[in-house]
């Protein structure tokens, strides 16, 4: 019998046969792959509309599937749930609100699969409400309800603020943010809010899409008279949590800080102003806001 022995060109068509095929099945890995995660996204805009036009039943936040505990201790550790709606064979539309004041809404919506995964959604009207106008500088404090402080150290600090209402659900007053608070802007900008009204002004800047920084700031040090009549003096950015401090020492106290006058403000344009009281502080904002 005559033994045929390989050649080394029978080799050579074999090994590039074999790479040819493992070069195809990558390539149609990598496309399915890619498909995949393309089907997935269209998938939960799709599903979100199914659950938006079905047939809903009101049902306990309990009744949500345990996987979405890993959203709501992550993205969605500022946020509580108002209301479940549950859509047979879809999923959940959760209503959400939130303390966290750097959204641009306090209440908005979120959905849920029937396995509790978070839905991706694309909706620009919803995924607005979300959207952050900045991001608080840590520590950030709260006065409760009940007088009682609790300060948030890291985002993650968020859920203090949803167990402290799991574990007086009769209370419906809303926790008190404790003034002056840092944020940083897109721009990486840290600002010093001073109060409610200059909070609300960068978000009304967020929403029109201008320009959130403060029109000016102050020259330190600057000195705050508190209503106890003792005094606070602010060398740096850092010493404004002294006066945080000094409300949460006395929460009862609804009466705030007074700015000892004559001060110096910096505008955007480094140019400055001698302030003499507080009439001509009100006077300098009005001229911002114009």
């Amino acid at each position: 019998m005559k033994t045929i022995i390989p050649t080394k060109r029978f080799f050579t068509r074999r090994i590039q046969s074999f790479a040819t095929i493992l070069i195809a099945v990558v390539a149609f890995t990598a496309c399915s792959e890619q498909a995949t995660i393309e089907e997935l996204a269209i998938d939960d805009s799709a599903l979100i509309e199914k659950i938006e036009v079905a047939s809903k039943t009101t049902v306990n936040a309990s009744a949500l599937p345990t996987a979405t505990k890993a959203t709501f201790d992550d993205e969605l550790a500022d946020s509580s749930v108002e209301k479940v709606e549950f859509a047979k064979g879809l999923g959940y539309k959760v209503s959400v609100f939130t303390d966290n004041e750097s959204r641009l809404e306090a209440t908005s919506i979120v959905f849920f699969s029937m396995a509790g995964k978070q839905l991706n959604d694309t909706n620009e009207q919803r995924r607005f409400r979300r959207n952050k106008c900045f991001e608080f500088v840590f520590p950030v404090d709260f006065i409760m309800p009940d007088d009682s402080s609790i300060t948030l150290e890291t985002k993650e600090d968020w859920v203090l603020i949803r167990e402290w209402y799991q574990a007086n659900p009769g209370v419906k007053v809303r926790p008190e943010l404790v003034f002056p608070v840092d944020v940083q802007l897109e721009d990486g900008t840290i600002q010093t809010l001073l109060d409610r009204t200059e909070l609300m002004a960068v978000k009304d800047a967020c929403k029109k899409n201008k320009d959130k920084r403060k029109c000016f700031v102050f020259q330190l040090p600057v000195t705050f008279t508190m209503p106890d009549a003792t005094e606070i003096v602010v060398n740096a950015r850092e010493d404004f949590r002294l006066i945080r401090q000094w409300h949460i020492a006395n929460p009862t106290i609804a009466e705030k800080a007074s700015l000892n006058f004559p001060i110096t403000i910096i505008y955007k344009d480094s140019t400055t102003a001698t302030i003499a009281d507080e009439a001509a502080l009100i006077a300098a904002k009005v001229a911002c806001r114009n």
